[in-house]
């Protein structure tokens, strides 16, 4: 969730749990201090009831599978009523992920964090020929997470807690019956690297206080959990106990919903892990202050942000996800910054490329989706700058990644849109040069944007063409 609670920004202050200068301050602690502090804003739409589509084909054993040849399946959040209708308008493409009816993975939760899904929402989806993402509790146990129960922990979850109210949610799926994405967490170490799965003995500690207090290690061991044969080679005392922990709730999703209650309509992918730009974990020791051990801050920083460490294996995972945003950062929307820094379209894919070697190494032969995708130019809606990002991109990813099979563009609340919260306008609007760098990359690679998914039985979505 979307989390605004900006105070004053002090030259000196402590930001999601790493201390920025912002008198100093360099294009990756901007990128660190932006995706630490983004969160998303929930909205519920209201939502007509509908009837199933009559197959003849299983669709509760079928997963979304990537296209048998090269495309990419085009995806666009909707967080504000005809996000989707402007992209499709935008491109002169239909989406494949997400849907007016269900256009966000935070719709659902009730005040108390309990998720629920919504049968009627999914099913209009899926008449659209849309597949849809769905999320539990968010695996992130920051203080105020909306997307959970108050006081929630990985640890808590792997013995077991809230077994009940995931199963009435797996009820609920089961009601529904289609493929569908499912999602452990969001961009944990991004958004969510405050605390990524939790530190200390009880999980409920933060990266912060681990950094300060020289722990992070050593701390998670979930031998004694139910269920614990899932975890046989996780508490390694030299990992980040906060990956671990990510990598643990990850298993115990799978097994809950797939192995336990038979849902084996769900397509798991693997939280949008953020790419960032080079040399982040040597910026964010730099402007660490004098008292803290930066030697073992650094050690604690790459355990923690190894993708090697996080993944929790080929079992547990059918896609891997990726967020990749191709922001700049301007002094007029960030409290305390002192210059423009505009980042090199090839800066971009150096640190993406990096990313992409790690999840080669660990999982060589799964497909990659970006979860998130933008090419903002601050809060521009009309850019000549976010149109070259865009014309220099879609092209480059189609021809020089085949791993990458689709990708969902962001969008943004418009009370996001503001200094020192997230000023991005990533909206790809009808009528813009964005909107022109678009249809030009559609149409100069037509077979290469795919408004319709390929699922497990080899053949597409019965509701829609590509």
């Amino acid at each position: 969730m979307l989390k605004t609670h900006i105070a004053a920004i002090l030259a000196l202050s402590f930001i999601s749990g790493i201390w920025i200068s912002f008198d100093s301050v360099s294009p990756a602690e901007a990128q660190n201090w932006l995706s630490r502090k983004r969160r998303q804003l929930q909205t519920q739409p209201v939502i007509a009831p509908a009837t199933q589509t009559t197959t003849a084909r299983d669709y509760s054993v079928l997963k979304v599978a990537p296209p048998p040849a090269a495309g990419l399946y085009i995806g666009q959040y909707e967080w504000v009523q005809n996000d989707i209708a402007s992209f499709e308008s935008a491109s002169g493409r239909k989406t494949a992920l997400w849907s007016k009816h269900r256009g966000t993975w935070a719709n659902g939760y009730d005040a108390a964090g309990q998720p629920h899904f919504d049968v009627q929402a999914a099913n209009l989806a899926w008449q659209d020929g849309k597949v849809i993402v769905v999320q539990a509790y968010n695996t992130h146990p920051a203080p105020g997470e909306s997307e959970a129960p108050e006081g929630f922990t990985v640890d808590k979850l792997l013995s077991g807690l809230y077994d009940a109210e995931l199963r009435r949610f797996a009820g609920e799926l089961r009601q529904y019956g289609k493929p569908t994405f499912f999602i452990s967490g969001r961009e944990p170490n991004g958004i969510g690297a405050d605390y990524f799965g939790g530190f200390g003995p009880a999980g409920d500690k933060s990266l912060q206080w681990a950094i300060e207090n020289k722990r992070g290690f050593a701390e998670f061991n979930p031998s004694s959990m139910p269920y614990s044969s899932l975890y046989s080679d996780i508490g390694t005392p030299q990992i980040c106990d906060g990956v671990e922990r990510l990598k643990a709730a990850q298993r115990y999703y799978y097994d809950f919903f797939v192995r336990r209650e038979g849902l084996k309509f769900l397509t798991f992918d693997s939280m949008g892990w953020a790419v960032h730009q080079q040399n982040q974990i040597d910026y964010d020791v730099a402007d660490l202050p004098a008292t803290v051990d930066k030697t073992y801050a650094k050690q604690l920083l790459q355990s923690c942000h190894s993708f090697a460490n996080f993944y929790p294996g080929d079992q547990y995972v059918d896609w891997v996800s990726l967020d990749f945003y191709m922001i700049d950062y301007y002094a007029t929307d960030w409290p305390g910054l002192t210059q423009d820094y505009v980042i090199p379209i090839d800066n971009h894919f150096v640190a993406l490329d990096a990313v992409l070697q790690e999840v080669k190494t660990v999982a060589p032969s799964k497909p990659v989706f970006f979860m998130e995708l933008g090419f903002p130019d601050g809060t521009q809606q009309n850019s000549s700058w976010a149109a070259q990002k865009i014309a220099a991109a879609l092209p480059r990813i189609i021809s020089g990644y085949p791993q990458i099979h689709g990708f969902a563009l962001w969008s943004a609340h418009p009370s996001w849109m503001i200094p020192g919260v997230f000023p991005y306008d990533c909206l790809i609007r009808p009528g813009t040069q964005q909107a022109a760098a678009l249809k030009n990359a559609v149409t100069n690679n037509p077979s290469s944007f795919l408004s319709c998914v390929y699922l497990s039985d080899g053949k597409l979505h019965p509701n829609c063409a590509n």
